[in-house]
């Protein structure tokens, strides 16, 4: 890895993170938009930032005040859903990967590691809806201007 993509990798991570933590209350719980899972539109430019995402994804879990099952089961989340975004051809229908996996895995993590009383559609739906709030919307918004600009391809691609 040359020397500026691991610095990128390692800002990625470092935003990922600073990020989660301003923003913690709304980064853990039944109810959660992670506004760091926006930066999943970098894997949409190269797959390679998926390294600095997941090392962000990571080290905010282990922030998480459910412990060692989001350390492992959020991060993992985190990977499946950036390997599902590098191969999916339709960027719009790549955006969607986080809100599905994420709605799925961290919602049943809450409902039977923490949340039980609440019903694991109702995790799976907010964990979803807090996901496409986060990442496709602002993707969405940013295709245009971000993905396909030419300019910030050759520097991030």
């Amino acid at each position: 890895m040359k020397t500026k993509d691991l610095v990128l990798q390692a800002f990625i991570a470092a935003l990922y993170v600073a990020l989660s933590y301003m923003l913690a209350p709304f980064t853990y719980g039944p109810i959660q938009v992670r506004v760091a899972e926006a930066l999943l539109i970098l894997v949409l430019i190269s797959p390679k930032h998926s390294i600095g995402i997941i090392i962000g994804c990571f080290i905010t879990n282990l922030g998480s005040p459910l412990g060692l099952i989001d350390i492992i089961f959020g991060t993992l989340a985190t990977t499946l859903t950036c390997v599902a975004m590098a191969y999916t051809k339709n960027k719009y229908v790549a955006l969607l990967w986080p809100s599905v996996i994420n709605g799925i895995i961290v919602g049943i993590i809450l409902t039977y590691a923490v949340y039980g009383e609440l019903t694991l559609i109702m995790n799976i739906a907010s964990v979803f809806i807090g996901e496409f709030v986060a990442t496709f919307i602002p993707g969405f918004i940013l295709m245009k201007p971000v993905v396909n600009n030419p300019k910030i391809k050759e520097y991030f691609g």
